[in-house]
């Protein structure tokens, strides 16, 4: 049986006649991890919300970040140690609490005789970190940082550099525990989650762009002016609060409405992805760039490795927020300093499988003296016309970053104090998500329903890794209909049936939305290969939406061209 009830784009006619009918407690601008931990919030202590977003859910950095809930290990560089303490403590709670998405994965920070960050360093931000996120902390750190000498890390990494020209002698790395996630299925079940709590009373729409903003007698704004971008349809959606949660579109989203003025500084980030065998990390490393000194990491995430992040100024590059790339001196950048500190990798433009790119909506610090010491730090702004908006922030801290908000909408007279006392206990919100599932319950689930050998045994952990509780009833119909289990991509876990679960739960009307942001095809799946998995989901997204051969081609072309546009080889 389904945890969520049904959540398809095929009623999405009557998903918009519900939310033009509706007056909610809030109308959020944007359907990033932002505005679904605001819904959340506001689920759980049960106000009504609408989700407005242009494009697709965590269609903008909710879905191409590093793939990573952390603690921010080089913040503590930059003295940011209030930062660090949240981070660390929201991380420790997704990983409690939605355990098969939020994975442990363990990081190597080094010191060379030559380099930046001496064995002091290393040992003191250890412990420091340590310190940081587990010191009276409700959830703890899954295990102590440790220091690994030169022997201990050729074990542990043996084609990772030992003696390195300008760097030296390695001498030592601190070893310490963050996490792996899934950004825009952290965003997506966020969402869903939030919709099942308010039973029927609020809405997530896509592709709906707010054009303007409705104002009552007083000049103050009680609702938007709202545009499906799919259909052109034109509509209005009435709320008691507006707030903006749109992320790097923040100041488009309020330039009418807000003097013109400018708090966005967009910083780009770039990922690679490789085979995890070209390299042979075994898990995840800091490595210092030799261009120029910044941090960023190589990562572990099963068969492949994320190499990332840059951090540019965008506007420098392009004004266009929709579509940023990674270039070929992006990739050049990373490369250049991960062939040699893994000289037996060799990387060449041949070994990528795909890349991606993001904008980091970074609130503007002035003084700052490059793109990476810009603060992470969240800020909420309150316009004269009754607009809220937040910006900033991290991934990880999305519940606290959206709490914040809540406490803040009371204290400044928008939204009344709480009937019910434990809603305005902090924290209130860092409850299980519905669903999370350890392994070991996972397991005896599969047993007492007889699911054992439906599926294979790669299949098997990425359905479970993936959707938790809801991986069981894909198992069902695999059992059901063993077609449906069959890989649509020799040695790759994506199925129909995942694909039909997907369709009928996840709200995704194009065919970009499913490749993209509902399952990680994008960048862990061969760009080779894309092609041909475009045409078999299509194929099934067809059948299901009723879509005539044109608009099947349609949806082909779209997401054959965005692919062609992450490989410039």
């Amino acid at each position: 049986m389904a945890i969520f009830d049904t959540w398809s784009a095929k009623a999405r006619a009557e998903h918009c006649k519900q939310a033009a009918s509706l007056n909610f407690d809030a109308i959020i601008i944007g359907g990033g991890i932002t505005g679904a931990g605001v819904a959340r919030e506001l689920a759980l202590r049960g106000m009504s919300f609408c989700i407005l977003d242009k494009n697709d859910f965590a269609f903008g950095t909710s879905s191409r970040s590093s793939k990573l809930a952390h603690g921010g290990i080089r913040y503590l560089g930059n003295r940011e140690f209030k930062l660090v303490r949240e981070s660390t403590t929201e991380r420790n709670w997704l990983r409690n609490h939605f355990p098969n998405m939020v994975r442990p994965l363990g990081f190597y920070f080094n010191s060379f005789a030559k380099g930046k960050d001496k064995p002091v360093h290393i040992i003191y931000t250890m412990i420091l970190y340590s310190v940081l996120s587990g010191f009276r902390s409700k959830f703890k750190n899954y295990r102590l940082p440790k220091i690994y000498n030169s022997w201990l890390m050729k074990r542990a990494e043996p084609n990772f550099t030992r003696n390195e020209e300008t760097l030296g002698k390695f001498l030592i790395s601190g070893f310490y525990y963050d996490t792996n996630i899934d950004d825009a299925r952290l965003t997506i079940e966020t969402i869903k989650e939030s919709l099942n709590y308010s039973k029927g009373r609020s809405c997530a729409l896509n592709y709906s762009e707010v054009t303007g903003f409705l104002k009552d007698g007083s000049g103050k704004v009680c609702g938007v002016k709202v545009r499906d971008t799919l259909d052109g349809h034109e509509y209005e959606v009435k709320g008691k609060i507006v707030i903006a949660c749109g992320g790097i579109w923040t100041d488009e989203i309020l330039k009418n409405e807000d003097s013109g003025t400018s708090r966005i500084y967009p910083t780009k980030g770039v990922h690679v992805v490789v085979p995890n065998e070209r390299i042979g990390n075994r898990n995840g490393l800091g490595l210092r760039s030799f261009d120029d000194n910044r941090f960023f990491f190589v990562l572990r995430r099963g068969k492949v490795s994320v190499i990332g992040t840059t951090d540019t100024d965008y506007f420098k590059e392009s004004k266009n927020l929709d579509e940023p790339w990674c270039t070929k001196e992006d990739c050049d950048y990373l490369f250049r300093t991960v062939n040699r500190m893994f000289p037996k990798a060799n990387l060449t433009y041949k070994d990528i499988i795909g890349t991606y790119a993001g904008i980091r909506p970074l609130i503007k610090q002035e003084g700052a003296a490059s793109e990476s010491a810009v603060s992470r730090e969240h800020e909420i702004f309150f316009l004269k016309n009754g607009v809220v908006a937040i910006a900033g922030g991290k991934l990880t801290t999305f519940r606290l970053m959206a709490e914040e908000l809540i406490f803040k909408l009371i204290e400044k007279g928008y939204m009344s104090a709480f009937s019910v006392p434990e809603h305005s206990i902090p924290g209130f919100s860092m409850q299980p998500f519905v669903v999370g599932m350890k392994r070991t319950d996972f397991n005896k689930t599969i047993k007492n329903k007889a699911l054992a050998g439906v599926s294979w045994p790669d299949q098997l952990e990425y359905l479970y890794t993936q959707y938790g509780r809801q991986a069981i009833d894909i198992l069902e119909k695999i059992k059901s209909d063993p077609e449906s289990g069959k890989s649509l991509l020799k040695d790759y876990p994506i199925c129909r049936a995942e694909i039909e679960f997907i369709l009928e739960y996840e709200n995704c009307p194009r065919l970009i939305d499913i490749l993209c942001r509902r399952t990680e095809s994008q960048w862990t799946i061969w760009h080779y290969l894309q092609a041909e998995l475009a045409e078999k989901v299509a194929e099934i997204a067809a059948g299901y939406y009723g879509w005539d051969d044109a608009r099947k081609e349609t949806e082909i072309r779209h997401y054959n061209e965005y692919i062609k546009k992450t490989i410039w080889f």
